[in-house]
């Protein structure tokens, strides 16, 4: 296998021309992109078909945001009628260094074969654009060849195509947040495994990401919506009891969650709105609705 066999899915919502970086960090390590847009402004339209007829790419228009897992099924759907072995999903914003794909399949392809017989996804390193210096690139790249993890977030993400045959498409009901976190615990709990190798590098943007130093050290918050943190709250909960049985990994979210809600009551903005959407979050939780928030 090598990243001739590989189909790219992007995501798009209201990114306009500054989904050209991702595009063009990624079109040259894969066979092909499918890009899927949620219904975005006539700018991103525009741009999308500007792009799809300069670079002979498929573009899939949805009329409104259908979230995140429904735009991501159909680029599932699209790879697996093309018989494609590997599916990588980009977050529109995200950037793919050089070699990104291949160094993450040619340390698939070093595996012994019961080792990549166990394998269903493979993840890169990730580096928070905002936050990029030298030194992270360097201190990357000392690390060893790969690790076994539990869960990663969906950019990046080297997926083999026939995985979905067995552990079934992304949950839609989350529409947005989670989805990958979901995808994961379900492979663990299908009995496979996932690695990230380290000196594949992507660099990812996580919310509007920010740093401010406290008692000599440095406090790296997301400053998420309100709107964002009713779905991850939401979903959390959702998930929290599905996958119950994954006490360890609920355990240490659950901590960065109590971490998150502090950030928020000590250093972003908006605290009153984004509690409120907390708060709402959990209820409509606790009373099964689920989907895209009414």
């Amino acid at each position: 296998m090598n990243e001739n066999s590989c189909c790219c899915i992007i995501v798009t919502y209201d990114i306009g021309e500054n989904l050209e970086k991702c595009f063009l960090s990624i079109k040259d390590q894969v066979k092909e992109i499918v890009i899927i847009d949620n219904g975005s402004n006539e700018e991103t339209i525009q741009y999308l078909r500007y792009l799809s007829e300069k670079n002979s790419i498929k573009v899939i228009f949805n009329e409104e945001n259908m979230g995140i897992a429904y735009a991501l099924n159909q680029g599932v759907k699209y790879a697996k009628e093309k018989k494609y072995d590997w599916i990588i999903t980009m977050d529109n914003d995200s950037e793919a260094v050089e070699d990104m794909v291949s160094v993450m399949l040619n340390t698939y392809n070093s595996l012994d074969i019961t080792e990549k017989q166990r394998i269903a996804g493979i993840f890169p390193e990730k580096i928070e654009k905002g936050l990029t210096n030298s030194r992270d690139y360097k201190k990357v790249n000392n690390y060893d060849d790969y690790i076994y993890i539990t869960h990663d977030i969906t950019s990046g993400n080297l997926i083999k195509t026939k995985i979905f045959d067995e552990i079934g498409l992304f949950d839609e009901k989350l529409f947005i947040d989670s989805v990958d976190h979901e995808l994961c615990y379900r492979i663990l709990n299908m009995g496979y495994t996932m690695i990230k190798v380290r000196n594949s590098i992507l660099l990812h943007s996580l919310g509007k990401t920010k740093q401010k130093k406290i008692l000599f050290k440095n406090v790296i918050y997301t400053n998420h919506s309100a709107l964002r943190k009713y779905y991850m709250t939401r979903n959390r909960f959702y998930i929290w009891q599905k996958y119950k049985n994954l006490k360890e990994i609920n355990k240490l979210d659950k901590k960065n969650f109590i971490k998150e809600n502090i950030k928020i009551l000590l250093l972003e903005e908006d605290k009153i709105d984004k509690f409120k959407m907390i708060l709402r979050g959990y209820i409509d939780y606790r009373n099964n609705r689920f989907g895209k928030k009414s």
